[in-house]
Formats: structure tokens, C-alpha cells, sequence
């Protein structure tokens, strides 16, 4: 899923939230640069794949909610100057907006606030959810409008972030709500904030983070202990391994530009690894080659796919060309199995063109 589709996600999931909550405004904000860096290290934050265990957040569905009301008591909840006037030291980063439904029209979007700073930048901070029923401060205080908007209520609710280090200091994201309507946000809209919460944590752990891992299993080393497990299984002599190679990239990207190369690409190997059965691995080499170990009887088979693939794809984007080389085992005439011996082994001679006929192997 590209970070184009998750952001989409977001947005229907924020008015989801708008409209089991009745609010005036929705967002979601999660750290800075989430959504746009590549790499799991973003800034100060690192993410990872394992969700805290901390009892104040999401991860359970339970979390620890402050109402911030005028009540007699201050004893029972949290002086509003304490939230708004934390010092610096606790600004250990920053969120940004990254989704929205508002019928307001003086929101700043695709805002930053710093961590520890405000009301939200509080929840961020210490993963814990607010209630402020009557809201009567300024709405510029919350530090997402450039006019006063006549706010009643809010509520925020932290988003689990999954932390790299258990012991590092990290923050939530933050999902949060405000109306125009003299009323508390009721427990049942509270409640279902909270598990849209936990289900954009969900989102980005399945569509961001398990995405690396699984490119992770795709590595080198995964993929010649499989083809090692195929070879066992079928017998040395049946193993054929086919080597793709996008031969058109660099028409594609003078035409279409480097972005839309690299996905069309990407998409051809995703189509790859949904066309194969789990026993034939596939890997991708730095040069971008995609290398994949078959049973000499299906071969042939599979090459088709991948000519049918590839003519699929130039129906979409023009020019997209691909060369298949075969290299059989038996060939290499080496013991075992040894796919430097097999790689160096005189392939047949390959077809440079989506269209073009290759004959596969055969099994003895």
C-alpha cells in the first residue's frame, strides 16, 4: 500500500470519528515525517514492529481518561496552566496533522505542534486521553485555527506508536475532536474514539511496519535457504533458476519520470510473488533483477505468466519490456546446490521483449 492509499485511509477513518462523535473538527496527528520517510528511523523517533506495553496506551483498548472540568475539587484533575505551560525539556519531537473532516474554515492544515506543548501535544506526551467539558479558552490556544472558533467541548485520544527501544522515551499520535455543542462528549463516543484509535495503530503497524519486515523474509540469505529447501525437496538436477530483468527502465523513466518507474516496477514483483506458489522463492538484487527458483517442469509455465504479466503492465504504462534468462542446475554441473555455479552457467538464449517465446527447461 502506498503512503498516498494510507493517508486516503486516514482521512476516512477521521470522518469516521467526526460522525459517531458529532464534532466540528476531527484530526488525526501522528510523529512528524511518519508518512514520508522510507527509512523506520525518522528524526528522533525509531519505530519498529512491537507495540508498547504501556498501561496507558492503546494497545489494550483501555486507556486513562482526564476530564477537565469545573469542578470544586482541582484534587481530581489537572490544572489546564500545568498542560499549557510544560517546559521545553519534555519536547522530545513533534507531531504533524495528517488527516482531517472539519466543517471549520480557518484550520491550519498539515500543522506541526511539538511534543509536550498544548493540549494535544500533551496527550502525545504522555499517551493518556482529555476531556475538557466546557471548553471556554481560546480556540487558538489548541494551535490548529487561524481564527476563534466557538468550541464548547474536546477530547483527545492517543494513537499507540510501536517504539524500536522498550527503555527509549517515545510518544503517541493523537486522535482528537472538538464541537460546537454545549454537552460533554458522551462515554459511548468516547469509547468509540478510542478503538478508531487503536485501529489507525493497526493501519500503520500492517500497511508501514510489517511492510519491512516483510522485505526483511525477501532478503538474500531467506531466499537461497528456500531455494536450498526446494533443491532438497525436488533433486538438485530439476532446479532452474529464472533471472527478470526490467530492460526498459530507462525509457520508462524518461517518459514517465523515476517515480512512476520505481512503482510500475514494484508492482511487476508484487504481481510475480502473487503468481507463484510459496515453495518457488523469489528474490530482488541491488540492480534490480529478480531472481526466482523453479522446478524445471514448470518453467515454462511461469515464464508465460511473466510475459503476460509484463504485457499487462505495457498496456498501462509504455515502454515496459523485460528480459528472461533461464539457468538450470544441471547445467552448472555442480554438487549441490550452488547458485553462483548455476548463475555462471550458459543460459539459453533470452528473449528481449514482452512478446517474444523462450523455451523452458525440461525435466530428465
Amino acid at each position: 500500500m502506498s503512503i498516498g492509499q494510507i493517508r486516503e485511509d486516514l482521512k476516512k477513518l477521521a470522518k469516521l470519528a467526526a460522525n459517531v462523535s458529532e464534532a466540528h473538527t476531527c484530526t488525526i496527528f501522528l510523529p512528524t515525517g511518519l508518512l514520508t520517510s522510507s527509512s523506520p528511523h525518522r528524526g528522533m523517533e525509531a519505530v519498529s514492529f512491537t507495540p508498547q506495553n504501556n498501561p496507558h496506551q492503546l494497545a489494550t483498548g483501555q486507556t486513562d481518561t482526564i476530564d477537565l472540568k469545573h469542578t470544586g475539587d482541582l484534587k481530581n484533575t489537572i490544572e489546564l496552566k500545568k498542560i499549557f505551560h510544560l517546559g521545553p525539556d519534555l519536547a522530545i519531537g513533534s507531531i504533524e496533522m495528517v488527516a482531517t473532516h472539519s466543517a471549520s474554515t480557518c484550520l491550519v492544515r498539515d500543522c506541526r505542534i511539538q511534543v509536550g506543548n498544548g493540549l494535544i501535544g500533551w496527550v502525545a506526551e504522555n499517551s493518556r486521553s482529555i476531556h475538557v467539558a466546557p471548553f471556554d479558552m481560546d480556540s487558538s490556544v489548541l494551535g490548529i485555527y487561524t481564527e476563534t472558533e466557538p468550541l464548547k467541548s474536546l477530547v483527545a485520544v492517543p494513537i499507540p506508536m510501536p517504539t524500536e527501544n522498550p527503555n527509549a522515551r517515545t510518544f503517541s499520535g493523537v486522535l482528537m475532536c472538538d464541537s460546537r455543542k454545549a454537552f460533554s462528549f458522551t462515554k459511548p463516543q468516547m469509547k468509540h474514539l478510542e478503538e478508531i484509535a487503536t485501529l489507525i495503530s493497526r493501519l500503520l503497524f500492517w500497511t508501514l511496519f510489517k511492510k519491512e519486515t516483510t522485505s526483511t523474509e525477501n532478503s538474500w540469505d531467506s531466499f537461497l535457504t528456500k531455494a536450498t529447501q526446494l533443491s532438497e525437496a525436488i533433486g538438485h538436477d530439476s532446479i532452474e533458476m529464472v533471472r527478470i530483468s526490467v530492460e526498459s527502465f530507462a525509457d520508462l523513466e524518461a517518459a514517465h519520470g523515476a517515480s512512476s518507474a520505481v512503482q510500475t516496477s514494484e508492482q511487476f514483483v508484487r504481481l510475480i510473488q502473487q503468481a507463484l506458489p510459496p515453495h518457488f522463492p523469489l528474490v530482488r538484487i541491488p540492480n534490480g533483477d529478480i531472481l526466482v527458483a523453479l522446478d524445471n517442469m514448470m518453467t515454462a509455465f511461469f515464464q508465460n505468466k511473466m510475459r503476460t504479466l509484463a504485457n499487462h503492465l505495457n498496456d498501462q504504462v509504455k515502454p515496459f519490456i523485460i528480459r528472461l534468462q533461464s539457468f538450470s542446475a544441471k547445467a552448472s554441473r555442480a554438487r549441490g546446490f550452488d547458485i553462483d555455479s548455476i548463475l555462471r552457467a550458459a543460459p539459453p538464449a533470452p528473449v528481449t521483449s514482452t512478446l517474444g517465446k523462450m523455451v523452458g527447461g525440461s525435466r530428465a
